[in-house]
């Protein structure tokens, strides 16, 4: 909750507070998602999004999720060898692959809780147009002052 007199000083604090316990949330759902579930955030997010959509093409993944291609192409590589994906190829153009759960996401999606990412983004789009874009000035001026705007970056506390 936002106070409306509040010094510098304080506003400083609780800004580096409020980013600490972003941090530490995503990193313990990290943690807890790849002990309980054997998946990372990001592959989970992956089977959420599918599982909104089941058989979906690879850039239409890449679009839901705001992610390169090749970032979602990794990660369904890792999700296909753990047996929770399938790729699908139609029989009319053999180019185009769909992506599907399999019996085994499906089991893990009803169990699993909601993506740290997928808050985020299901969060951003409630907002209004200028919330968005006063969250981007603010979050651009933040990487700018701490100088970290050349860091290329995929996923939080993620190898993927």
């Amino acid at each position: 909750m936002s106070k409306l007199n509040i010094s510098k000083k304080e506003a400083i604090a609780e800004i580096v507070q409020s980013f600490r316990k972003i941090f530490k949330y995503i990193q313990q759902y990290s943690e807890e998602v790849l002990k309980e579930f054997g998946v990372t955030g990001p592959q989970l997010w992956l089977l959420k999004t599918l599982h909104d959509d089941n058989g979906t093409p690879v850039s239409e993944l890449s679009q839901k999720m705001f992610l390169h291609i090749s970032t979602v192409s990794s990660i369904i590589n890792r999700l296909e060898e753990k047996g929770l994906i399938e790729r699908k190829r139609t029989k009319t153009d053999r180019r185009k692959v769909f992506i599907h759960l399999t019996d085994r996401g499906e089991e893990l999606i009803v169990k699993a809780p909601e993506p740290a990412q997928g808050k985020l983004l299901h969060g951003l789009q409630k907002l209004s147009s200028e919330e968005v874009l006063g969250l981007y000035k603010s979050l651009e001026k933040i990487v700018q002052l701490m100088e970290v705007d050349r860091i290329k970056v995929k996923f939080f506390f993620s190898e993927e």
